[in-house]
């Protein structure tokens, strides 16, 4: 005949109750590791669009919007757990009802986080971005990418912000030699070493940084006193209404 003890009483209620608590668990890591890719996806996204907004009131930032989507899924590949990412339905620089400028896009992907027991598939997520461009006020005007073809050029010159009063071209000599204001990114760690000095190496990425792209191996921060003159890109037109003038090495144009 059977015997029931309390002492095994005890080992049936913990052998019932054990896995339930193990699998509960289990689920409550799994759900956050999901909101976290989920959180890094939407971040990444929102942080690219930003940076499309600001750029947009320039031909350079409304030519880059063409290659937009390629940068945006290859920044979420490198910087979340998405084994998949596509980037959908992205409008630029449209009008809707009483809103204009807008951009938005979608953004499907797949998260490598599969559940330790049964599910093992990645799971898929998609976000929606709806954002408007920092133009001001052009109400009722719709640019699509022909139109943004056949506008003019503007042209680009480079400028000393703190300690010049001259434009210059690209290949003048004097921009050759300056530190080039620029964002942290994978690229940049992959060419560059951070800067023993000012300890770059702590920046996370989309750190503004600055470059000697022509004959540097580093990445500094912006108070690093090796970066004492930085140069930054800007349209003509712009230089002269801030009052710099030609350089007269290279003419500035």
């Amino acid at each position: 005949m059977w015997k029931i003890t309390k002492k095994g009483s005890i080992g049936l209620e913990a052998a019932i109750i054990l896995p339930l608590i193990i699998l509960g668990v289990l689920s409550i890591s799994y759900l956050i590791k999901i909101n976290c890719a989920n959180e890094s996806v939407m971040s990444i996204a929102v942080d690219e669009a930003r940076k499309l907004n600001i750029e947009a009131y320039t031909p350079a930032g409304r030519a880059a919007a063409i290659i937009f989507p390629m940068n945006l899924r290859e920044r979420i590949q490198e910087n979340s757990d998405c084994s998949w990412v596509k980037i959908k339905d992205f409008r630029y620089l449209y009008t809707k009802g009483q809103m204009d400028n807008l951009i938005s896009f979608q953004v499907d992907y797949k998260i490598n986080c599969s559940f330790p027991i049964l599910y093992h598939e990645p799971l898929l997520g998609k976000e929606t971005v709806v954002t408007r461009a920092f133009v001001g006020s052009d109400r009722y005007i719709q640019r699509g990418f022909s139109e943004m073809e056949e506008m003019e050029e503007s042209e680009i010159v480079w400028i000393f912000p703190l300690a010049g009063e001259k434009y210059h071209r690209r290949d003048c000599s004097y921009i050759k030699v300056a530190a080039t204001k620029t964002m942290l990114s994978q690229n940049i760690k992959r060419k560059y070493k951070p800067c023993s000095i000012c300890d770059s190496k702590y920046l996370e990425k989309g750190s503004i940084v600055y470059c000697f792209f022509n004959n540097g191996q580093s990445y500094h921060r912006p108070n690093c006193y090796v970066v004492e003159r930085y140069v930054v890109e800007i349209e003509k037109s712009e230089a002269v209404k801030r009052g710099y003038a030609p350089c007269f090495k290279c003419g500035g144009s």
